[in-house]
């Protein structure tokens, strides 16, 4: 057996178990089950690649297309997978079945236009000496996947402004392990595009150029196993009344900040005098009481701490500074550091985490965006 015939078996069976234990796992149940039904999908398909590999598949040409319908539910299962760890309700999502209308009537064309062919033809179509219907399914399925892995990276996006909607640090809220998932889809899409066009210019033997996917897709598992398994809830649910509702099943609670009122706070708005004396209760949160040096700060805690509701603060926040729950924050812990760095000689990261941040990265991250240079530097340049 090869390296890459291994490779590929291991990867296959690596994806069963792993499948096994997540589905006796409680936590995030029920978007763990569109992970295992990924899971189950890739092992039939670096089965598949074993076998062809091997060359099976050439002296048993009843077993050719057995598998051709499971790249068109791999996208659909990490865009499920992605929309529902990060939905605000997921209960209230659209039911999942009319993303596997495609993937069903391609089995049943499968049923009707090739299993019931021969031996020679089968051979052929494995050897990619196909027709241009055959062709064009492929180019379909590839704008399929790449679809699907373009709408997962546009949840996380979105995502991620609405937890810098209620969160100072997302630290614990992280989506470090979703954009991986949804980048390395998008990866695997992308090799499929190149070993289509490979296959189509005959640059290179094309069995080699059709075990690309495979191998992303082993990839692809044992990356789920590396991450999955210590991965927390994503999203922390609020109390409707807390933020202004959603639009749609499909959109995050709140939307990015800016400096025009968005829809839902034109509908709810503050009256002026509120909004100025909130805007005042919250700017006196931040320097007199130092609230931001919370590390842990909710949008939730600072509305408790100046008698507001989390909903009218996020308002007071975007119509009058421009500003999200996050940047806004972390903009006053910014300004800590740097007076800090200035006025004494504390260690840069003692200072950093005394004002609030709770990741290296994240401080140096905001740190350079904010003053386009590092803490060392600027300490470095007001005593020369």
């Amino acid at each position: 057996m090869s390296g890459l015939e291994a490779g590929l078996l291991l990867g296959s069976v690596h994806s069963v178990v792993l499948a096994i234990a997540l589905r006796r796992r409680v936590l995030n149940r029920r978007a763990n089950q569109y992970l295992v039904a990924l899971l189950v999908a890739l092992a039939l398909l670096l089965f598949d690649g074993f076998l062809r590999a091997r060359g099976t598949l050439a002296a048993h040409p009843h077993l050719i297309g057995l598998t051709a319908w499971v790249p068109f539910v791999i996208g659909p299962l990490v865009f499920l997978y992605v929309r529902e760890m990060t939905a605000p309700e997921p209960a209230r999502l659209r039911p999942p079945w009319r993303h596997f209308i495609i993937p069903l009537a391609y089995i049943a064309l499968l049923a009707v236009t090739f299993f019931p062919r021969s031996a020679s033809y089968k051979r052929s179509i494995a050897a990619h000496e196909a027709s241009w219907f055959v062709v064009a399914l492929e180019a379909a399925l590839l704008v399929y996947g790449i679809a699907y892995a373009t709408a997962a990276l546009v949840l996380l996006r979105r995502h991620r402004e609405h937890v810098k909607e209620l969160f100072s640090n997302l630290r614990g809220v992280s989506l470090r392990w979703l954009l991986v998932l949804a980048l390395l889809n998008t990866m695997v899409w992308i090799a499929a595009l190149v070993a289509f066009v490979i296959r189509m210019s005959g640059v290179v033997e094309r069995g080699m150029a059709s075990l690309i996917v495979p191998i992303g897709g082993t990839i692809t598992a044992f990356v789920i196993g590396y991450f999955q398994l210590g991965q927390s809830e994503i999203f922390v649910p609020v109390k409707r009344d807390s933020v202004p509702p959603p639009s749609s099943p499909h959109e995050p609670v709140g939307e990015p900040a800016t400096a025009e009122p968005t829809q839902s706070y034109a509908r709810a708005r503050l009256a002026e005098d509120d909004a100025t004396a909130l805007e005042s209760r919250i700017r006196a949160a931040m320097t007199e009481k130092q609230l931001y040096r919370r590390g842990g700060l909710t949008l939730g805690e600072l509305a408790d701490e100046v008698a507001a509701t989390p909903h009218e603060v996020s308002q007071v926040l975007s119509t009058r500074l421009g500003r999200n729950f996050y940047t806004f924050v972390n903009e006053h812990r910014i300004e800590h550091v740097k007076a800090e760095l200035l006025r004494t000689d504390r260690p840069v990261l003692d200072i950093a985490f005394d004002a609030g941040f709770q990741s290296k990265s994240t401080f140096n991250s905001a740190f350079r965006k904010a003053t386009g240079m590092t803490p060392s530097e600027l300490r470095q340049r007001t005593t020369a």
